[in-house]
């Protein structure tokens, strides 16, 4: 038998028995790492309200985590931004830093007062009622008149397009006319289903101007306090 006649008895062999074998499994790739943020823990103070208890987690960030080169931004979501909870009392606060009331009650008289202080994400104030947190919010720099770098819950950012805040959400949100002008303003709001927490985008010209989450009551003050 010749040489070649042998090499080729010997590959036919080879592929005749690779056909008998079953098929090797696939390999599959590593499963991704989780993202997700965990959830924000309530105050231990036996005064908070109910609502601080059920915190609300947001979709994984855009941002890549690690990146030098990205703003810094500080976990919120609907019932936090950064350390202070919704339904906190202002003398739990204290702790945090000092905090300067925006003169609503002065101005407008009632129990509803803004503050702002350090322990807050940059650009976002908080709206108290009798003492408690009820709401927080995030529009333009008020000196320079830029959109915050520091993004609300689900990654919702000030200057966003109406498309780009509408992918955003859980679900659509409810869209209304804005109440000072119907043309060119809208209002998206969105109510956790599992909570009495929500989430309200003002738009203008198709972009969003401002936001503020909290409390659903909270949420639906069209001037804040007034």
């Amino acid at each position: 038998m010749s040489a070649l006649m042998r090499n080729s008895s010997v590959l036919l062999l080879a592929f005749g028995l690779a056909a008998c074998q079953p098929p090797e499994p696939p390999v599959l790739a590593p499963a991704a790492k989780a993202t997700t943020q965990p959830a924000q823990q309530a105050a231990a103070n036996e005064d908070v309200d109910p609502l601080a208890r059920t915190p609300i987690d947001d979709p994984p960030a855009a941002e890549a985590e690690g990146d030098d080169e990205g703003p810094a931004v500080v976990s919120v979501a609907l019932d936090h931004a950064g350390e202070v909870l919704i339904g906190q009392h202002l003398n739990d606060l204290k702790a945090l830093g000092p905090w300067t009331a925006q003169g609503a009650v002065e101005a407008l008289g009632g129990s509803c007062e803004y503050y702002d202080g350090t322990a807050l994400p940059a650009g976002v104030s908080m709206m108290t009622d009798e003492d408690r947190v009820v709401r927080f919010d995030l529009g333009l720099d008020p000196d320079s008149g830029a959109p915050a770098e520091q993004p609300g819950p689900f990654g919702l950012r000030v200057g966003m397009t109406r498309a780009q805040a509408v992918a955003r959400f859980p679900k659509p949100p409810v869209s209304s006319p804005h109440a000072y002008d119907g043309e060119q303003g809208e209002y998206l709001t969105w109510q956790d289903p599992g909570s009495a927490l929500g989430i309200r985008v003002e738009l203008f010209e198709g972009r969003v101007l401002q936001m503020y989450w909290g409390t659903s009551e909270a949420i639906e003050l069209i001037e804040g306090c007034a």
